[in-house]
């Protein structure tokens, strides 16, 4: 696979926008081999429903502006129909253990979930928070959430000290720290543990 069609599947697993220095990151290729390969993406989109937009140094994938009336369709979908099994799963996850990353996410579910997460923030149910952990954004239920459930606290939900501090969840988000527990500080002081 070459260095474009790379770009191009991680804009789309990404579902927003990165900036060309994480992509240079992820791929590990100089800023000029980035450029490059962004403008060929951008050529070879150009009748496709699909455009590469660029915003200073930001790149994401996103649909063709002639398409909108029919992509605002598939949106009020998502937003006003039921929610799939998967994303009820990833849902009650967020509300017993978030705020928690995407990977973090998956570690729980074992599966692929920036779709999910997309779906769930379009309908409000959902938020991406400004706090980073282990390199990413973190996910956490929102207030409508909370009036949907019609809950004072998300402390309300059924078991939600038993079911936060499950130990089989624990472990399985301790498998992320692994690589983080190797990388000390000179001084011996370990990096930050997920507060979760």
């Amino acid at each position: 696979m070459n260095l474009e069609q790379t770009i191009e599947a991680i804009l789309f697993a990404s579902g927003k926008p990165l900036s060309e220095r994480k992509l240079g990151e992820i791929t590990e290729k100089k800023a000029e081999e980035i450029s490059e390969a962004l403008d060929l993406l951008e050529s070879k989109l150009e009748d496709r429903g699909i455009l590469l937009q660029r915003y200073e140094k930001e790149v994401a994938l996103v649909s063709h502006p002639e398409a909108a009336e029919f992509v605002q369709k598939v949106v009020k979908d998502e937003e006003q129909g039921e929610l799939t099994r998967a994303s009820l799963e990833a849902l009650t996850i967020l509300a017993y253990r978030g705020p928690m990353t995407r990977p973090e996410l998956e570690q729980i579910r074992g599966v692929q979930s920036s779709m999910i997460l997309r779906n769930l923030m379009i309908r409000g149910l959902i938020e991406q928070k400004e706090d980073m952990r282990l390199g990413q954004a973190t996910y956490a239920v929102t207030f409508d959430f909370l009036n949907h459930l019609g809950l004072k606290s998300i402390k309300d939900l059924p078991d939600y000290d038993e079911l936060r501090g499950h130990t089989a969840i624990s472990d399985m988000l301790d498998q992320l720290k692994e690589p983080e527990k190797t990388d000390e500080n000179q001084d011996g002081e370990k990096g930050e543990e997920l507060a979760v």
